[in-house]
């Protein structure tokens, strides 16, 4: 199912209903405006910098421009897309959405579902009211988004900060909730709304990136690159790499060698 919505007053390019079938997988990619995916039903997994983020009924993701991605569904999903306009836009919706969204964000909107027959319905009619009331309820959305990102960016970018430093560390739950000042159960919650896993799944995660990163671009040898990241030795290393990427690091760095 796909339902183009008719066109609508800028800053909005294209609004879409649409569903995806069993298996979807749509490989790395990326657009020139801000893109905005509203799943409705089902989960859509979002790759974005090598994290792995889940999407459930009611989140939505926001990707700036020329920010690559990866989509992939494995029971199929039903969202609204929403695709701005690459040039500003005389309200200047679409510069504010640079000013505050310099990079992928995930919100739960379940509390806008309501919206969405009040969307369709006004998409059957072709007037000119039916189009402004429509941009009108697209614009709420997004700016409500914005004013969440107000306070929820700062403390995203400060955890992910947080984590890229201690590495090496190998920081407990309680030990990076005591550091961001908030209880271990809130930082998970806020974990899986943000990035769709638990806070050591993210803390993997960013350690694997960093792997990865060393082996292409670096001269450290098996071992140092285990020490810098905080593993007790290099076979232990190994087994996690393995385990998360289901080839050992040499593998990884013979089959990636330019």
């Amino acid at each position: 199912m796909s339902i183009t919505f008719t066109p609508l007053p800028e800053p909005y390019k294209l609004v879409h209903l649409l569903s995806r079938e069993k298996g979807y997988r749509l490989p790395e990619h990326d657009h020139p405006m801000f893109q905005i995916i509203w799943v409705t039903k089902g989960v859509l997994y979002v790759t974005h910098n090598g994290v792995h983020h889940r999407l459930g009924r009611g989140q939505l993701c926001i990707i700036p421009p020329f920010h690559p991605h990866a989509l992939a569904s494995d029971d199929g999903y039903l969202q609204i897309g929403i695709d701005l306009n690459e040039q500003h836009d005389k309200r200047g919706i679409v510069a504010l959405m640079e000013k505050q969204v310099k990079d992928f964000v995930v919100l739960d909107r379940s509390d806008r579902l309501a919206a969405i027959p009040e969307l369709e319905e006004q998409n059957r009619q072709f007037t000119l009211l039916a189009k402004l009331q429509t941009a009108a309820l697209l614009d709420s959305m997004l700016l409500s988004c914005l004013q969440m990102l107000d306070s929820q960016t700062s403390f995203r970018s400060k955890m992910v900060v947080l984590m890229n430093l201690h590495l090496a560390d190998n920081l407990s739950l309680s030990e990076l909730a005591s550091r961001l000042a908030v209880s271990p159960s809130t930082l998970e919650r806020i974990a899986n709304r943000e990035f769709g896993c638990s806070v050591m799944g993210l803390y993997h995660q960013l350690k694997l990136n960093k792997a990865c990163s060393l082996l292409l671009h670096s001269e450290l040898s098996m071992k140092q690159i285990a020490e810098t990241l905080g593993f007790f030795d290099q076979a232990h290393f190994s087994r996690f790499f393995k385990q998360k990427m289901n080839v050992t690091p040499a593998q990884f760095k013979k089959s990636n060698a330019l």
